[in-house]
């Protein structure tokens, strides 16, 4: 070898390039985190909606001294008529810390929820960059799941916070799986971290469990020409950390739970097969076609293989199939993208864990849209490989996130207040009777009855229930018409007689006509049935003193005061009984 041969050799670049190469990365990563709080900042000033008050500031068990009551009863123990099926003990934490924090300004929650989202989007370009090893298509990936107006209901509403916390836990524990199943050092840390991660997220919602899936498929579709040194044998510790967690969370839940999760809806489970093609392809159309979004929408079932819509269903999905094997035979990465964006959508695909017509939503697909950002991509990384010359394929991905960002901007604010929210669901979902339901709820709740009353109504002719003809009722009684209160009451009662409202609603009607001792028996009935109900026995203590029964009636204000103290009408009356013995007795 010639001196000149050697001096003409380059010499190794300085390690500080290389970290110059890193910083632009997280540089852009930090300009696309800020982008996403101002896209989603106008919900700052939003209030509670939908399920926020009663899961927040109406929830009595919202209190550090009930923490273990928290982890030991289901989501909605503090609500009575509410069906046992949702195990969230860290996102009932999450609302506490934000109480203890905030206090119980929605606004602060508000802020928190977006900052939940940040860190999932951050973790997303993780992901990304792991799997993509490319950082623009990364980074472009990270931008659709962070800004895509179907994140905008998981980001918009507090009570779907649990959405984002779960994705941070499983986007972690991935990252940490991976970690593990490569280092050779330390890895039993890391497959601790995931198992950790992991068991958090389960613990947040329950659609979590489709990581183990997720995980494996990772495992087992991954070439071993990658250049990373696999650890060989992963299984034990994969088993471990995610095998061993999953069985203690199953058996956790059943024990809090009491068994198998409640069936909401009675759906045949013929026509949950038939229609889960239906709803697979409704989420990806809304992937594709991000417009008219809302809280509820028109969505039929199909019953029966013999339909036209089934069959051209059926086709699409083939092909969709179809397509996606032939990709991921050019590039496995297809196979794990299309983990993330098929298996969080699969339990959603059981009607029968859903309420009865209230199938679809869009914070179902929060978690999968790391698939479908990672598909994103892949074409992006794909087509600058392929035309490395070409110009416009950076200045067009910039333009598409920024119609999506314009778009989540735009389509977040329906979820300011109830009335907006459920307006913009009546508009898009007609023939929706949740929609009409929750309007009519919106709508009572600022005093406007006789704009609720022909919600109420529409909503049990699209599906006859107790609760839309009770609301109904409340809306008349309100209103004055006693008479048809009388009726949705009634009719309510024929769809459900075990419901203690009801009857407090006929005895509320008996006393406005001052007939006190017929409403007597309606308001044992409704204790009989509720008998911790918030105003029933205050009530009945009401009925009893305009029938002279004044003994009696002192009993039920007490029982009213024990088990609601904040009960000023109560006090009142019981100071007021007081008052006329005393004097009865000079």
């Amino acid at each position: 070898m010639t001196s000149a041969s050697v001096k003409a050799k380059p010499a190794p670049p300085p390690q500080e390039k290389h970290s110059s190469r890193i910083s632009p990365e997280l540089f852009s990563l930090a300009g696309l985190m800020v982008a996403t709080v101002v896209t989603f900042s106008s919900t700052f000033h939003f209030g509670w909606v939908y399920d926020d008050p009663p899961q927040i500031p109406q929830n009595p068990n919202l209190r550090w001294d009930r923490f273990g009551f928290l982890f030991t009863h289901q989501l909605w123990a503090s609500t009575a008529a509410a069906q046992s099926r949702f195990y969230r003990p860290l996102l009932t934490v999450w609302f506490l810390s934000n109480k203890t924090i905030f206090g119980l300004n929605p606004h602060g929650f508000h802020v928190t929820t977006v900052l939940a989202h940040v860190v999932a989007t951050g973790l997303a370009f993780f992901v990304a960059r792991l799997l993509l090893k490319d950082a623009g298509a990364a980074l472009f990936a990270a931008a659709i799941f962070g800004l895509h107006p179907l994140q905008v209901e998981s980001v918009s509403w507090i009570s779907a916070v649990n959405d984002p916390l779960a994705a941070v836990f499983c986007f972690a524990s991935f990252l940490a799986y991976r970690k593990a199943a490569v280092v050779q050092l330390r890895s039993s840390f890391w497959w601790t971290l995931a198992g950790a991660f992991f068991l958090l997220a389960l613990l947040t919602k329950e659609v979590s469990i489709v990581l183990v899936g997720i995980v494996l498929i990772d495992l087992l579709t991954r070439p071993k020409n990658t250049g990373e040194p696999v650890r060989r044998s992963p299984l034990l510790p994969l088993f471990c950390a995610y095998g061993l967690v999953a069985l203690f969370w199953l058996i956790l839940r059943s024990l809090v739970l009491g068994g198998a999760a409640v069936v909401s809806a009675q759906v045949p489970w013929a026509t949950i097969v038939l229609s889960a093609p239906k709803i697979f392809l409704f989420d990806l159309y809304r992937v594709i076609v991000p417009a008219g979004l809302s809280p509820q929408y028109d969505f039929s079932l199909i019953d029966s293989p013999f339909t036209f819509q089934f069959v051209w269903i059926t086709l699409v999905l083939i092909a969709f199939v179809l397509l996606t094997v032939w990709a991921a035979k050019r590039n496995y990465l297809v196979w794990v993208a299309s983990a993330w964006l098929v298996l969080p959508i699969v339990p959603t695909l059981n009607l029968r864990w859903m309420n009865q017509d209230d199938f679809i939503h869009d914070r179902y697909t929060y978690i999968s849209m790391l698939g479908v950002a990672l598909l994103a991509g892949s074409a992006y990384a794909w087509i600058r490989s392929k035309w490395p010359q070409q110009q416009l394929i950076r200045p067009l991905a910039v333009a598409l996130v920024f119609a999506l960002a314009f778009a989540s901007a735009i389509q977040s604010q329906y979820w300011a207040s109830d009335v907006s929210l459920f307006s913009r669901a009546v508009s898009r979902a007609p023939d929706n009777e949740w929609a009409q339901l929750n309007y009519g709820s919106a709508l009572t709740a600022r005093g406007k009855y006789a704009d609720a009353a022909p919600h109420f109504v529409r909503s049990y002719e699209l599906q006859p229930g107790w609760r839309a003809a009770d609301f109904a009722g409340f809306a008349y009684q309100h209103l004055g018409d006693l008479s048809q209160a009388e009726h949705w009451y009634t009719t309510a009662l024929q769809q459900d007689a075990s419901v203690g409202v009801v009857y407090f609603g006929l005895a509320q009607i008996r006393l406005q006509q001052h007939q006190p001792l017929q409403a007597i028996p309606y308001l044992k009935k409704a204790l009989e049935l509720e008998p911790t109900a918030d105003g029933f026995h205050s009530e009945l203590g009401n009925a009893l003193e305009q029938t002279s029964q004044f003994a009696d009636a002192v009993e039920e204000y007490k029982t009213e005061l024990q088990l609601h103290p904040n009960q000023t009408g109560a006090q009142k009356a019981l100071d007021r009984l007081r008052g006329a013995g005393t004097k009865q007795d000079r």
